[in-house]
Formats: structure tokens, C-alpha cells, sequence
């Protein structure tokens, strides 16, 4: 009996520890929202038995961001940037009820809900067609950029990965899903781009991953807050 008990004690220690869920952040970003005192998480983490999470949340801005208390926000690609009244997302989701189903590159619905006092209008792709419309990777190294209220736009780039690198005068990107990692202090290291274009009509155009880096030092602080994501750095463990 002695060794039975202590069996039920090994195993349950060893159970707990298996199922443990307990989140460790890999990455965070956060944006601010104009004319708000509330900003916009983007968060990635890990937990136990490989399980991983991420996704957008809103806090106010004198709040801690908590990976155990965070409400996400029902999308995972910005379509504009996002006020203090409004948000538009979009999202693919699987469809469970077809095997072979047609492709669509439209909106399959739009939901409509609310977060922290904002309204969010999310628009529900399938995820096969837009799948389909996604154009692949690609990476540059560029020299200076500039900013607009609305965009972004990178000068003097050069094709990193092809075996017949180009070279770009000009790239020109929407302010959504923007996010800068820093390497050292205040040091840009990558800017990553979800490059998601919609047609008028609300088709699936294209969706393109960029990955730039900057020829030159680059301080994260000489871009703006609103409608670029910024690297939080996390505590050292």
C-alpha cells in the first residue's frame, strides 16, 4: 500500500506537469490607437506540450499586458488602420462541411461586435481561396523610407534571397500589418509586412510576406506609433 500511494503521488505530479498550460510569450508588439488612450497588443506565446497562441488584444495603456487575461480580437490581418471607433479585420476559416469545396475569393460573412467601446467589422474568408491568393515571401534590404498618414514607402531595395536579385526603387505598403523588430536598444533589426490587398469589391487579391532590413542604422523611435506595430522587449528570464 506504502508504494501504491507513493506511485499516485509520482503520477499525478507527473500528469500536472504534462498538462501544465501556463503561457510563455515569444513575442509581443503594440501599436497605439489615435486620439485613444488604449493601444493594441500583438501577441505570440507558448505553453505546455507545444501548445501556442497568438492573436491582437486591446488594454489601456496604463494597464500590464497579461497572456493568462488577454480577450482577443476575432481576426488575424488589419484591413485599415484602427481608430478609436472603428476596426476592420479579416480572417480564412476552415469549412468543416465540405470536403472538395469550391474556391472563393469573397467575403463568406461579416461579423459585428464590440471591444472596449470600439466597433469591429470582420470580414470571414474562406480559407482555401484565400490560401490561394497567397503569393509567397520575399525580402529586401532598403536604404531610407518615408511615411504618410496612411502608408509606408521604402527607397533603394535590394532582393536578398533570389539566385537573380532585383532591385526596387520604390515599395509602397498600407499601415496595417506592419510590425519592427529591434535587435539592440532602439536598433531596427527587421520591419515584417503582411502585405493584404482586397479589391474594391472586397476579392481576395493578394497576400504577400515581405521582410525588410535596413542597409543602414535605423532607429525604431523615427518611426510613428499609429498603424505600425512595435517590438515590446521582454524581460530576460
Amino acid at each position: 500500500m506504502k508504494y501504491f500511494k507513493i506511485f499516485i503521488i509520482i503520477a499525478s505530479l507527473f500528469l500536472n506537469m504534462s498538462c501544465d498550460r501556463s503561457w510563455k510569450i515569444s513575442e509581443l508588439f503594440v501599436q497605439k490607437i489615435e486620439n485613444s488612450s488604449k493601444v493594441i497588443y500583438k501577441y505570440d506565446a507558448w505553453g505546455g506540450r507545444d501548445s501556442y497562441i497568438f492573436g491582437y488584444t486591446i488594454l489601456d495603456s496604463t494597464q500590464v499586458f497579461d497572456i493568462n487575461n488577454v480577450e482577443s480580437l476575432p481576426f488575424q490581418y488589419f484591413e485599415t488602420i484602427p481608430t478609436n471607433k472603428n476596426i476592420f479585420g479579416v480572417i480564412p476559416e476552415e469549412l468543416d462541411d465540405q470536403v472538395a469545396p469550391k474556391k472563393n475569393f469573397f467575403p463568406l460573412k461579416i461579423k459585428n461586435t464590440d471591444e472596449k467601446g470600439i466597433k469591429i467589422k470582420t470580414k470571414i474568408f474562406q480559407n482555401e481561396g484565400f490560401v490561394l491568393r497567397n503569393q509567397g515571401y520575399k525580402r529586401y534590404q532598403f536604404e531610407t523610407f518615408k511615411e504618410s498618414r496612411d502608408s509606408i514607402f521604402f527607397y533603394n531595395l535590394n532582393d536578398v534571397v533570389s539566385f537573380e536579385p532585383e532591385h526596387l526603387d520604390i515599395l509602397k505598403f498600407k499601415k496595417t500589418n506592419i510590425f519592427i523588430r529591434t535587435k539592440s536598444s532602439s536598433s531596427v533589426s527587421t520591419i515584417s509586412i503582411e502585405d493584404l490587398k482586397l479589391s474594391p469589391k472586397d476579392e481576395i487579391i493578394s497576400n504577400i510576406r515581405y521582410d525588410l532590413t535596413p542597409k543602414n542604422k535605423t532607429d525604431i523611435r523615427s518611426f510613428s506609433n499609429i498603424g505600425i506595430f512595435k517590438q515590446v522587449k521582454l524581460p530576460k528570464n
